[in-house]
């Protein structure tokens, strides 16, 4: 199978820094649209909830984690939104014609996140692209 249009669903908003999901998310995604010649959109939910004062704005951060890719000549574009992110995720796939979803288990690190962590959860069981999970 080739995937032409591969979308990026990663959480960014809450950390100084990405995850190690999210890093290995980058790499993956890189790796698959090198080898189909696929576009790629990466898509990041703000929570409704301020950073810190001082800290980098989740797009700041989003236009970061893109860029290794861009400089390695992958056609990728960065959406932000903001709101629930399993609602979100699913809004963008359709609107860019996804035809994979690459989407981390677990984002957080704290007591709450566990089991393959809320957004994957909250995905639909019939959702209409491949879900590639990073773990």
């Amino acid at each position: 199978m080739t995937y032409t249009n591969i979308c990026v669903a990663v959480a960014l908003q809450r950390y100084l820094d990405f995850t190690p999901v999210a890093l290995r998310q980058r790499n993956l995604a890189g790796v698959l649209a090198r080898a189909f010649g696929s576009r790629l959109t990466v898509v990041s939910v703000n929570a409704p909830v301020d950073l810190l004062p001082g800290l980098e704005t989740t797009e700041e951060k989003l236009e970061r984690f893109i860029q290794p890719l861009a400089e390695d000549g992958i056609e990728v574009r960065a959406i932000l939104r903001t709101g629930r992110p399993s609602g979100k995720i699913l809004q963008v796939l359709t609107e860019v014609g996804a035809d994979l979803l690459i989407i981390g288990s677990h984002s957080k690190r704290g007591p709450l996140d566990v089991g393959l962590g809320s957004t994957v959860s909250a995905l639909p069981h019939d959702l209409e692209v491949p879900l590639l999970l990073v773990r």
